[in-house]
């Protein structure tokens, strides 16, 4: 998330992470209470502050990083142990909760973000959070810190403290499956703060605002949202995603071992799967296959299996030490369209390195 965008769904376990760069963050939010305190007040850090239990501490977490700004932070005492928590911001939407009560325009803007967050899956995902409400930070507006992420999954809009939440859905939501993101695709499978409501697609239940990147692709955000009954929102906020799908997200291991956010310890034997990946509309097919993978040594391949009956590619293992390198190889996915199961092989050698990502795409 920029300075204000990016964010990453969970609300139930895990911890969020946020790229170098501010445009992009992670998101697992998942719940099944209400985001105010034991009074039904929202506020911010004061003596008045009640110990939260664990669930309230994680949903504490994403309210403070989206209300407040960096080096800001709201504090509450562990419910068990007393011990003096801290919450730090990073969006800054709604600077004036740290010290003071939040209208509704401010609970509106924080309930966006976190409805935004939501993920049914609680994993974590990179994404970018953007908005073309005026009344937010310029931060939130498209720029090239965009590029990485092209698709349009959808606008979340509401307030969770009035048991409001709405999804409407991008003209990308269908990719929104193979990185775990469901919320837009699906809105009613992700109640939890609230019931989630289908707001229908975003171009008819949205006014939005498009920009140009230097690569000649479009970045469309809305500025505001109706909802079914036809009342009107003022500061939603839309999602966009990359096409990277992340390695730990993955749906069955086996033999391989996760560490922090890779994938490590491949071995002759071991299997990875991806449900619902996404091979389009079979117009544009698929082509490449593309790995960040880290390898002390050359040795080995890596059979990508299709719904486990036919191989589509073969990526034979080279030394790379850079991180940001990747290794790729073609695809024979020419007929292939839809959703599919993928499944990544290790054939051959051992401790081939480790990976965080992968994605299938068509050359440029």
């Amino acid at each position: 998330m920029a300075a204000a965008r990016a964010g990453a769904a969970e609300l139930e376990g895990g911890s969020s992470h946020v790229r170098p760069r501010p445009s992009a963050t992670w998101n697992g939010i998942s719940g099944s209470q209400q985001a105010q305190g034991g009074d039904g007040k929202t506020r911010g850090k004061g003596p008045g502050a009640k110990a939260v239990t664990p669930f309230q501490a994680m949903l504490w977490k994403y309210t403070a990083r989206c209300a407040l700004p960096k080096g800001q932070e709201l504090e509450a005492p562990d419910v068990e142990t007393g011990k003096r928590l801290k919450f730090p911001g990073f969006f800054g939407i709604a600077p004036e909760w740290r010290d003071g009560a939040c209208d509704s325009t401010c609970q509106e803007k924080v309930s966006a973000c976190l409805i935004a967050l939501t993920n049914r899956t609680g994993m974590h995902v990179l994404v970018s959070i953007l908005s073309g409400d005026p009344s937010l930070s310029k931060s939130f507006l498209p720029d090239d810190n965009e590029l990485d992420f092209p698709h349009q999954e959808g606008a979340f809009f509401g307030n969770v403290f009035s048991n409001e939440a709405y999804a409407c859905q991008g003209h990308d939501v269908q990719k929104a499956p193979q990185v775990k993101r469901f919320c837009a695709l699906e809105p009613t499978t992700c109640s939890g703060l609230t019931a989630f409501v289908d707001a229908g697609r975003c171009q008819d239940a949205c006014q939005m605002s498009c920009s140009n990147l230097s690569d000649g692709s479009q970045r469309c955000v809305a500025k505001s949202c109706k909802a079914p009954g036809g009342k009107v929102w003022s500061h939603p906020v839309t999602i966009y995603l990359r096409n990277k799908i992340e390695a730990v997200n993955a749906d069955d291991l086996a033999g391989v071992r996760v560490k922090g956010d890779q994938l490590e310890s491949l071995d002759d034997g071991d299997a990875v799967r991806y449900r619902m990946v996404d091979f389009g509309d079979g117009e544009n097919p698929l082509d490449t296959f593309a790995m960040d993978l880290v390898s002390p040594r050359s040795r080995g391949h890596i059979d990508i299996w299709l719904d486990d009956h036919q191989r589509i590619g073969v990526l034979t293992v080279k030394t790379n030490k850079d991180p940001n390198k990747e290794q790729t190889t073609s695809l024979g996915s020419k007929t292939i369209s839809g959703h599919h199961e993928v499944t990544l092989k290790i054939v051959g050698g051992a401790e081939f390195g480790h990976f965080s990502t992968f994605e299938l795409r068509r050359r440029p």
